[in-house]
């Protein structure tokens, strides 16, 4: 008889005080078609400082599934479009507020790998002396051993990242 219990894990993480890279907010000139992010401003350059490996978080778009971590798999030569690792929902047009940040903080998590996912983080916060349940949305395992985190923390915050270990079930 299998034991589901041991599949979720918790791991305290020191974290490092790391907040991310903004590469556009608010903006709207944007649209979603045939898996890739395009800038549709008269620039068509927004994504010329990215490259592929890098791991972005997006949020504002009307579907869910398009408000998460990716990691950047292409880069168009010119920066006028990406595409991820994820599938993406095509969306015409910005909803008119979206946000793009790149350059999370990498936290090393033993015995996590590409196959678990995280379904929790707590931030205890060293400041304040309190705990606060962090947006899980915010986070992804994107190596062995490592989650990359778009969560803004105090250095010396303890982030309690449970997750799921799918390879024990």
């Amino acid at each position: 008889m299998k034991n589901y219990s041991e599949q979720i894990r918790t791991t305290p993480v020191a974290s490092g005080g790391h907040s991310q890279t903004t590469v556009t907010s608010g903006n709207s000139d944007l649209k979603i078609k045939s898996e890739k992010v395009y800038d549709t401003s008269s620039s068509q350059d927004l994504f010329s400082g990215v490259s592929a490996g890098d791991v972005i978080l997006m949020s504002g778009w009307d579907y869910s599934e398009n408000n998460r971590v990716f990691v950047i798999t292409d880069v168009e030569s010119g920066g006028y479009w990406i595409k991820v690792d994820k599938q993406l929902i095509n969306e015409g047009s910005a909803p008119g507020s979206i946000t793009i940040e790149e350059s999370p903080e990498s936290l090393a998590v033993s015995g996590i790998t590409t196959f678990d996912v995280v379904v929790n983080v707590v931030n205890a916060n060293s400041t304040t002396s309190s705990a606060e349940e962090a947006d899980a949305g915010k986070v992804r395992v994107t190596a062995a051993g490592i989650v990359s985190s778009f969560i803004v923390a105090d250095t010396g915050d303890d982030l309690r990242v449970t997750w799921a270990n799918l390879s024990a079930g």
